[in-house]
Protein backbone atom coordinates (compact mmCIF):
# COMPACT_ATOMS: atom_id res chain seq x y z
CA UNK A 1 0.00 0.00 0.00
CA UNK A 2 2.96 2.55 0.18
CA UNK A 3 3.83 4.98 3.14
CA UNK A 4 1.68 6.38 5.04
CA UNK A 5 2.38 9.79 3.60
CA UNK A 6 1.56 9.01 0.20
CA UNK A 7 -1.73 9.92 -0.96
CA UNK A 8 -4.64 7.56 -1.53
CA UNK A 9 -5.45 7.39 -4.91
CA UNK A 10 -6.97 4.48 -7.50
CA UNK A 11 -5.06 2.93 -10.18
CA UNK A 12 -7.08 1.98 -13.59
CA UNK A 13 -5.76 1.29 -17.03
CA UNK A 14 -5.56 4.06 -19.61
CA UNK A 15 -8.22 3.27 -21.82
CA UNK A 16 -10.54 3.80 -18.68
CA UNK A 17 -9.35 6.36 -17.19
CA UNK A 18 -11.68 9.34 -18.64
CA UNK A 19 -15.05 6.65 -17.49
CA UNK A 20 -13.85 6.11 -14.27
CA UNK A 21 -13.25 9.91 -13.64
CA UNK A 22 -16.44 10.78 -14.34
CA UNK A 23 -17.36 8.27 -12.05
CA UNK A 24 -15.53 9.33 -9.27
CA UNK A 25 -16.36 12.77 -9.95
CA UNK A 26 -20.39 11.86 -9.92
CA UNK A 27 -19.34 10.39 -6.22
CA UNK A 28 -17.84 13.38 -4.87
CA UNK A 29 -14.66 11.91 -3.86
CA UNK A 30 -11.85 12.69 -6.64
CA UNK A 31 -9.43 14.46 -4.42
CA UNK A 32 -8.29 17.91 -6.92
CA UNK A 33 -5.63 18.70 -4.24
CA UNK A 34 -3.36 15.90 -6.18
CA UNK A 35 -3.03 15.77 -9.98
CA UNK A 36 -4.19 12.82 -11.96
CA UNK A 37 -0.61 10.89 -12.79
CA UNK A 38 -0.15 8.26 -15.69
CA UNK A 39 1.98 5.66 -14.64
CA UNK A 40 3.23 2.10 -16.39
CA UNK A 41 0.27 2.15 -19.12
CA UNK A 42 -2.61 2.66 -16.05
CA UNK A 43 -3.06 6.20 -14.38
CA UNK A 44 -3.59 7.15 -10.95
CA UNK A 45 -6.39 9.05 -10.02
CA UNK A 46 -6.03 10.93 -6.37
CA UNK A 47 -9.18 10.30 -3.90
CA UNK A 48 -10.71 11.54 -0.59
CA UNK A 49 -11.64 8.31 1.03
CA UNK A 50 -11.99 5.01 0.11
CA UNK A 51 -15.04 3.80 -2.15
CA UNK A 52 -17.37 1.76 0.17
CA UNK A 53 -17.93 -1.79 -1.04
CA UNK A 54 -21.55 -0.75 -2.86
CA UNK A 55 -19.26 2.56 -5.04
CA UNK A 56 -16.16 -0.34 -5.73
CA UNK A 57 -19.03 -2.91 -6.88
CA UNK A 58 -20.02 0.13 -9.29
CA UNK A 59 -16.79 1.27 -10.35
CA UNK A 60 -15.52 -2.37 -10.79
CA UNK A 61 -18.43 -2.57 -13.89
CA UNK A 62 -16.48 -0.09 -15.73
CA UNK A 63 -13.03 -1.13 -15.60
CA UNK A 64 -10.78 -3.15 -13.06
CA UNK A 65 -8.77 -0.83 -10.46
CA UNK A 66 -7.37 -1.06 -7.58
CA UNK A 67 -7.10 1.64 -4.83
CA UNK A 68 -3.44 2.33 -3.83
CA UNK A 69 -1.18 4.49 -2.37
CA UNK A 70 1.64 6.73 -4.48
CA UNK A 71 2.77 10.23 -3.75
CA UNK A 72 1.30 12.26 -6.33
CA UNK A 73 2.21 15.94 -7.83
CA UNK A 74 0.33 18.71 -6.35
CA UNK A 75 -2.18 20.16 -9.56
CA UNK A 76 -0.83 22.76 -12.26
CA UNK A 77 -1.60 26.01 -10.99
CA UNK A 78 -4.20 27.37 -13.60
CA UNK A 79 -3.25 30.05 -15.75
CA UNK A 80 -5.78 32.83 -15.79
CA UNK A 81 -6.07 33.83 -19.46
CA UNK A 82 -4.59 32.58 -22.76
CA UNK A 83 -2.09 35.31 -22.46
CA UNK A 84 -0.45 33.63 -19.22
CA UNK A 85 -0.83 30.29 -20.79
CA UNK A 86 0.97 31.39 -23.87
CA UNK A 87 3.51 32.96 -22.68
CA UNK A 88 6.95 32.04 -23.23
CA UNK A 89 4.82 29.67 -25.83
CA UNK A 90 4.34 31.96 -28.58
CA UNK A 91 6.33 35.49 -29.26
CA UNK A 92 5.37 38.52 -27.86
CA UNK A 93 4.04 39.93 -31.31
CA UNK A 94 2.12 36.66 -31.63
CA UNK A 95 0.62 36.98 -28.47
CA UNK A 96 -0.83 40.72 -29.22
CA UNK A 97 -3.04 39.00 -31.93
CA UNK A 98 -4.65 36.63 -29.94
CA UNK A 99 -8.32 36.36 -30.21
CA UNK A 100 -9.76 38.40 -27.53
CA UNK A 101 -13.29 36.26 -27.35
CA UNK A 102 -14.42 33.26 -28.39
CA UNK A 103 -17.82 31.40 -28.12
CA UNK A 104 -18.25 28.28 -25.52
CA UNK A 105 -21.60 26.18 -26.64
CA UNK A 106 -21.81 23.38 -23.97
CA UNK A 107 -18.21 22.24 -23.25
CA UNK A 108 -17.06 23.19 -26.87
CA UNK A 109 -15.36 26.52 -27.44
CA UNK A 110 -15.60 27.90 -31.34
CA UNK A 111 -13.14 30.34 -32.30
CA UNK A 112 -14.50 32.69 -35.30
CA UNK A 113 -11.22 33.96 -36.48
CA UNK A 114 -7.54 33.50 -36.19
CA UNK A 115 -4.75 36.34 -37.35
CA UNK A 116 -3.05 34.46 -40.66
CA UNK A 117 0.10 34.85 -38.07
CA UNK A 118 -1.69 32.46 -35.81
CA UNK A 119 -2.52 29.87 -37.54
CA UNK A 120 0.14 27.75 -37.73
CA UNK A 121 0.13 27.71 -33.74
CA UNK A 122 -3.95 26.68 -33.60
CA UNK A 123 -3.18 23.49 -31.87
CA UNK A 124 -1.00 25.19 -28.94
CA UNK A 125 -3.78 27.66 -28.67
CA UNK A 126 -6.63 25.34 -28.39
CA UNK A 127 -4.69 23.86 -25.95
CA UNK A 128 -3.75 26.96 -24.18
CA UNK A 129 -7.65 27.41 -23.82
CA UNK A 130 -8.88 23.91 -22.64
CA UNK A 131 -5.90 24.55 -19.66
CA UNK A 132 -7.77 27.52 -18.98
CA UNK A 133 -11.09 26.34 -19.12
CA UNK A 134 -11.19 22.96 -17.92
CA UNK A 135 -15.03 22.05 -18.69
CA UNK A 136 -13.90 22.51 -22.56
CA UNK A 137 -13.53 19.25 -23.76
CA UNK A 138 -13.52 20.33 -27.84
CA UNK A 139 -11.99 23.54 -29.36
CA UNK A 140 -12.80 24.20 -33.07
CA UNK A 141 -11.88 27.27 -35.75
CA UNK A 142 -14.84 28.34 -37.92
CA UNK A 143 -13.29 28.15 -41.14
CA UNK A 144 -16.00 29.62 -43.48
CA UNK A 145 -19.19 31.67 -43.14
CA UNK A 146 -22.40 30.48 -42.25
CA UNK A 147 -24.09 29.28 -45.57
CA UNK A 148 -26.90 27.43 -47.02
CA UNK A 149 -30.80 27.07 -46.24
CA UNK A 150 -29.42 25.42 -42.96
CA UNK A 151 -27.25 28.92 -41.82
CA UNK A 152 -24.03 25.90 -41.11
CA UNK A 153 -20.48 27.02 -40.40
CA UNK A 154 -17.95 24.96 -41.87
CA UNK A 155 -15.71 24.08 -38.71
CA UNK A 156 -12.71 22.12 -37.97
CA UNK A 157 -11.68 20.39 -34.65
CA UNK A 158 -8.34 22.26 -33.23
CA UNK A 159 -8.17 19.97 -30.08
CA UNK A 160 -9.95 17.59 -27.80
CA UNK A 161 -12.28 15.18 -28.67
CA UNK A 162 -13.55 15.28 -32.26
CA UNK A 163 -17.17 15.67 -32.25
CA UNK A 164 -19.71 18.87 -32.55
CA UNK A 165 -22.72 17.47 -30.31
CA UNK A 166 -23.19 18.63 -26.67
CA UNK A 167 -26.32 20.07 -24.57
CA UNK A 168 -25.98 23.72 -24.05
CA UNK A 169 -27.76 25.15 -20.81
CA UNK A 170 -29.17 28.96 -20.87
CA UNK A 171 -30.86 30.17 -18.38
CA UNK A 172 -31.47 26.84 -16.66
CA UNK A 173 -32.87 25.30 -20.14
CA UNK A 174 -30.82 22.75 -22.07
CA UNK A 175 -30.85 22.44 -25.56
CA UNK A 176 -29.14 19.62 -27.71
CA UNK A 177 -26.92 20.93 -30.45
CA UNK A 178 -24.78 19.95 -33.24
CA UNK A 179 -22.84 21.97 -34.53
CA UNK A 180 -22.47 20.61 -38.25
CA UNK A 181 -26.42 19.92 -38.37
CA UNK A 182 -28.09 23.39 -37.14
CA UNK A 183 -26.98 26.69 -36.51
CA UNK A 184 -26.72 28.10 -33.01
CA UNK A 185 -25.41 31.04 -31.32
CA UNK A 186 -24.75 31.15 -27.63
CA UNK A 187 -24.49 34.97 -27.75
CA UNK A 188 -28.35 35.32 -28.43
CA UNK A 189 -29.20 34.40 -24.53
CA UNK A 190 -29.98 37.68 -23.50
CA UNK A 191 -32.41 38.03 -26.65
CA UNK A 192 -33.97 34.31 -26.34
CA UNK A 193 -34.79 35.18 -22.35
CA UNK A 194 -35.93 39.30 -23.19
CA UNK A 195 -38.78 37.64 -25.40
CA UNK A 196 -39.50 34.54 -23.27
CA UNK A 197 -40.58 36.49 -20.14
CA UNK A 198 -42.80 38.85 -22.26
CA UNK A 199 -44.76 35.93 -23.13
CA UNK A 200 -47.74 35.22 -20.54
CA UNK A 201 -50.20 32.07 -20.04
CA UNK A 202 -52.33 31.38 -22.81
CA UNK A 203 -50.27 33.14 -25.44
CA UNK A 204 -50.14 30.83 -28.65
CA UNK A 205 -46.52 31.81 -30.42
CA UNK A 206 -45.30 30.86 -33.87
CA UNK A 207 -41.60 30.83 -33.73
CA UNK A 208 -41.25 30.90 -37.59
CA UNK A 209 -37.24 30.04 -37.79
CA UNK A 210 -36.93 28.00 -34.62
CA UNK A 211 -33.84 26.18 -35.42
CA UNK A 212 -33.07 23.92 -32.84
CA UNK A 213 -35.86 25.87 -30.29
CA UNK A 214 -33.88 28.53 -27.75
CA UNK A 215 -36.68 30.62 -28.19
CA UNK A 216 -39.54 28.07 -27.94
CA UNK A 217 -38.16 25.80 -25.03
CA UNK A 218 -37.56 29.05 -23.02
CA UNK A 219 -40.73 29.95 -23.96
CA UNK A 220 -42.67 26.73 -22.98
CA UNK A 221 -40.17 26.44 -19.67
CA UNK A 222 -41.18 30.08 -18.53
CA UNK A 223 -45.23 30.05 -19.36
CA UNK A 224 -48.14 27.98 -20.07
CA UNK A 225 -47.82 28.95 -23.69
CA UNK A 226 -48.62 26.47 -26.89
CA UNK A 227 -45.44 27.30 -29.28
CA UNK A 228 -45.18 26.30 -33.14
CA UNK A 229 -42.11 25.73 -33.60
CA UNK A 230 -41.12 25.45 -37.64
CA UNK A 231 -37.80 25.39 -39.34
CA UNK A 232 -36.82 23.91 -42.98
CA UNK A 233 -33.67 21.56 -41.63
CA UNK A 234 -35.36 18.30 -40.53
CA UNK A 235 -31.94 18.15 -37.85
CA UNK A 236 -32.75 21.21 -36.37
CA UNK A 237 -36.01 20.04 -35.29
CA UNK A 238 -34.89 16.30 -34.46
CA UNK A 239 -32.65 18.30 -32.28
CA UNK A 240 -35.48 20.41 -30.50
CA UNK A 241 -37.35 16.87 -29.80
CA UNK A 242 -34.65 16.25 -27.93
CA UNK A 243 -34.06 19.32 -25.86
CA UNK A 244 -38.69 18.60 -25.29
CA UNK A 245 -37.37 15.83 -23.54
CA UNK A 246 -34.44 17.16 -21.41
CA UNK A 247 -36.19 19.88 -20.08
CA UNK A 248 -39.33 20.05 -17.97
CA UNK A 249 -42.16 22.12 -19.89
CA UNK A 250 -44.61 24.70 -18.22
CA UNK A 251 -46.24 25.04 -21.94
CA UNK A 252 -46.69 22.94 -25.14
CA UNK A 253 -44.10 22.92 -28.14
CA UNK A 254 -45.46 21.88 -31.38
CA UNK A 255 -42.36 21.03 -33.57
CA UNK A 256 -43.18 21.16 -37.59
CA UNK A 257 -40.21 20.47 -40.27
CA UNK A 258 -41.31 22.54 -43.29
CA UNK A 259 -41.00 25.82 -45.29
CA UNK A 260 -42.80 28.53 -43.53
CA UNK A 261 -44.25 29.65 -46.23
CA UNK A 262 -46.24 26.01 -47.34
CA UNK A 263 -46.72 25.58 -43.34
CA UNK A 264 -48.32 29.22 -42.73
CA UNK A 265 -52.19 28.30 -44.21
CA UNK A 266 -52.59 25.86 -42.06
CA UNK A 267 -51.35 28.39 -38.73
CA UNK A 268 -53.41 30.99 -40.26
CA UNK A 269 -54.70 33.81 -37.53
CA UNK A 270 -53.55 31.54 -34.35
CA UNK A 271 -50.85 33.56 -33.17
CA UNK A 272 -50.61 36.21 -30.56
CA UNK A 273 -46.81 36.83 -31.37
CA UNK A 274 -44.61 35.54 -34.03
CA UNK A 275 -40.86 35.58 -33.36
CA UNK A 276 -38.64 36.20 -37.29
CA UNK A 277 -35.65 35.21 -36.16
CA UNK A 278 -33.78 34.89 -39.87
CA UNK A 279 -32.25 38.24 -40.31
CA UNK A 280 -30.77 37.94 -43.32
CA UNK A 281 -34.70 37.58 -45.51
CA UNK A 282 -36.99 38.33 -42.59
CA UNK A 283 -38.12 41.38 -44.28
CA UNK A 284 -39.27 38.75 -47.14
CA UNK A 285 -41.81 37.05 -45.07
CA UNK A 286 -43.28 39.95 -43.25
CA UNK A 287 -46.63 38.58 -45.44
CA UNK A 288 -46.26 35.21 -43.60
CA UNK A 289 -46.00 36.35 -40.38
CA UNK A 290 -49.17 39.07 -40.64
CA UNK A 291 -51.58 35.70 -41.87
CA UNK A 292 -50.34 34.23 -38.60
CA UNK A 293 -51.43 36.98 -36.09
CA UNK A 294 -55.15 36.67 -34.57
CA UNK A 295 -57.50 39.56 -36.36
CA UNK A 296 -57.65 41.59 -33.30
CA UNK A 297 -53.01 41.72 -33.41
CA UNK A 298 -50.24 40.69 -32.11
CA UNK A 299 -46.66 41.06 -31.56
CA UNK A 300 -43.78 40.91 -34.24
CA UNK A 301 -40.58 40.08 -32.77
CA UNK A 302 -38.35 40.97 -36.24
CA UNK A 303 -34.35 40.44 -36.94
CA UNK A 304 -32.73 42.56 -39.39
CA UNK A 305 -28.80 42.72 -40.28
CA UNK A 306 -27.95 46.51 -40.72
CA UNK A 307 -25.10 49.09 -40.86
CA UNK A 308 -25.25 52.84 -40.57
CA UNK A 309 -27.72 54.11 -37.86
CA UNK A 310 -28.65 50.69 -37.05
CA UNK A 311 -31.92 51.31 -35.20
CA UNK A 312 -33.38 54.29 -36.62
CA UNK A 313 -32.24 52.26 -40.29
CA UNK A 314 -34.12 49.17 -38.97
CA UNK A 315 -37.20 51.30 -38.60
CA UNK A 316 -37.54 52.34 -41.67
CA UNK A 317 -36.88 49.53 -43.00
CA UNK A 318 -39.59 47.68 -41.66
CA UNK A 319 -42.20 50.41 -41.73
CA UNK A 320 -41.95 50.64 -45.25
CA UNK A 321 -42.33 47.28 -46.13
CA UNK A 322 -45.11 46.47 -43.75
CA UNK A 323 -47.47 49.72 -44.02
CA UNK A 324 -48.80 47.95 -47.44
CA UNK A 325 -49.93 44.98 -45.51
CA UNK A 326 -51.38 45.96 -42.56
CA UNK A 327 -54.21 47.80 -41.02
CA UNK A 328 -52.16 49.47 -38.19
CA UNK A 329 -48.81 49.11 -36.73
CA UNK A 330 -46.85 50.37 -33.63
CA UNK A 331 -43.02 50.20 -33.17
CA UNK A 332 -42.90 49.47 -29.50
CA UNK A 333 -38.91 48.55 -28.88
CA UNK A 334 -35.81 48.37 -31.03
CA UNK A 335 -32.20 47.41 -30.17
CA UNK A 336 -29.27 46.48 -31.03
CA UNK A 337 -28.81 42.61 -30.33
CA UNK A 338 -24.78 42.22 -31.41
CA UNK A 339 -22.02 43.04 -33.87
CA UNK A 340 -21.78 40.70 -36.81
CA UNK A 341 -18.91 42.18 -38.47
CA UNK A 342 -17.11 45.71 -38.76
CA UNK A 343 -19.73 48.47 -38.71
CA UNK A 344 -22.75 45.86 -39.32
CA UNK A 345 -25.49 44.96 -36.29
CA UNK A 346 -27.93 42.13 -35.89
CA UNK A 347 -31.06 44.70 -34.88
CA UNK A 348 -34.15 43.32 -33.79
CA UNK A 349 -37.72 45.18 -33.85
CA UNK A 350 -40.60 44.72 -31.35
CA UNK A 351 -43.80 46.02 -32.76
CA UNK A 352 -47.62 45.57 -32.16
CA UNK A 353 -49.26 44.56 -35.72
CA UNK A 354 -53.12 44.83 -36.73
CA UNK A 355 -53.49 42.35 -39.72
Amino acid sequence: MGSANSDLCIRVPREKAEALRRALQRLGIIDHSRSITPSEGSVLIPVIRNPSPDEMKALGEISRLEVTRSALPPPKKRPKDLMSALDGTLPPNLLALLPRSFDIVGDIAIIEDLAPELVPHGKALARAMMEVHPRIRTVLLKTGKVEGDFRIPRLTVLAGEERYETVHTEYGARFKVDLTKAYFSPRLATEHHRVASMVRDGEVVVDMFSGVGPFSILIAKRASARVFSIDINPHAIALLKESMRLNRLKGEIVPICGDVRAVAPQLSGVADRVIMNLPSSSLDYLDVAVSLLKKGGGTVHIYLFEKEEPIQSAKDMFSSRVSGLVKGCEIVGARVVKPVAPREWQVVIDAHVTP
